[in-house]
């Protein structure tokens, strides 16, 4: 069990247009772990990785959260965290559930999550199981890692994820301790920008030597092509309706260089001759099944 002065860092990341993170720095509050916010500047200009990565370099306390300003904490979230770790000091790191909120901004709901007990390096392979309010990580884990890395900033807390997985072991709790709107101002991009950075990742994670860990590496990039690659077509379509050619021809161009076979699929089958598939994706969040 955690001891009482356990100490939590949050790590507020300010949005794009610099208001401040009212909501998100109160939602901060624990009832037996000594917690400091950290807020760290955001902006159109400066990389999602910069900013974790500043407010790692100032935090004091042994365990860390992330937040977007436009995030908060459920009553009792950090605890929860700080309860898991507390119990598996071997764990790194440890996660639970984000619920979204709607317009009143209420949570409503948890996106569909399996629940994971072992094997987490491949499960995160296939698919990114965590939003990252969700998560809590003990600061040295990530200092070990040189913290996030820049270049595919869309992904840049699914890479961290993968890389803490690979090296340590993690633990879900199945808690819900955070919340985020269902569409955000401040997400991390569109189906072309989302599709570059994550296969990006992907390729900075291949797996060496072991045949499972290819293979849920092969089907997680195809997952990702399928899943940014579909909403990538049904973006060029509305282009093309809208006689928006230099956007359209922009985005078949990441598709190509991307996707390719998602673009010949969906030639070929249509817009009224798509296979049934399914696909649950709540912002980095997805499994997808054919």
């Amino acid at each position: 069990m955690p001891s009482p002065g356990c100490g939590v860092s949050v790590v507020v990341r300010c949005s794009d247009d610099g208001s401040y993170p009212r909501g998100a720095i109160a939602s901060a509050v624990s009832r037996g772990a000594a917690v400091e916010v950290v807020v760290v500047e955001g902006g159109p200009q400066r990389s999602i990785a910069a900013a974790r990565n500043d407010g790692l370099r100032a935090a004091t306390k042994d365990l860390m959260i992330f937040l977007d300003a436009d995030e908060r904490l459920l009553p009792g979230g950090i605890d929860v965290g700080v309860r898991a770790l507390g119990e598996r000091p071997d764990c790194a790191m440890a996660y639970g559930r984000c619920l979204a909120t709607g317009a009143d901004g209420r949570p409503s709901h948890a996106p569909a999550t399996p629940s994971v007990r072992s094997g987490h390096y491949a499960a995160l392979l296939r698919a990114n199981l965590i939003r990252v309010p969700a998560a809590i990580f003990r600061r040295q884990s990530l200092v070990n890692l040189g913290g996030f890395r820049e270049g595919f900033d869309g992904a840049a807390d699914y890479d961290v994820y993968l890389r803490v997985a690979k090296s340590a072991s993690i633990w879900d709790h199945e808690h819900a301790v955070a919340a985020r709107p269902g569409s955000s101002a401040d997400a991390t991009g569109s189906p072309a920008r989302m599709l570059g950075d994550t296969l990006k990742v992907m390729r900075a994670n291949r797996p060496e030597g072991d045949e499972n860990l290819l293979a849920a590496w092969d089907e997680g990039c195809r997952n990702w092509q399928d899943l940014y690659g579909a909403q990538l077509v049904d973006e060029i379509r509305r282009d093309l309706l809208m006689r928006r050619v230099g956007k359209a021809a922009w985005k078949s161009a990441v598709l190509l260089r991307f996707a390719p076979w998602v673009l010949r699929r969906e030639l070929h089958e249509g817009v009224d001759g798509r296979r049934r598939r399914c696909v649950v994706e709540d912002d980095g969040a997805m499994i997808a099944r054919r």
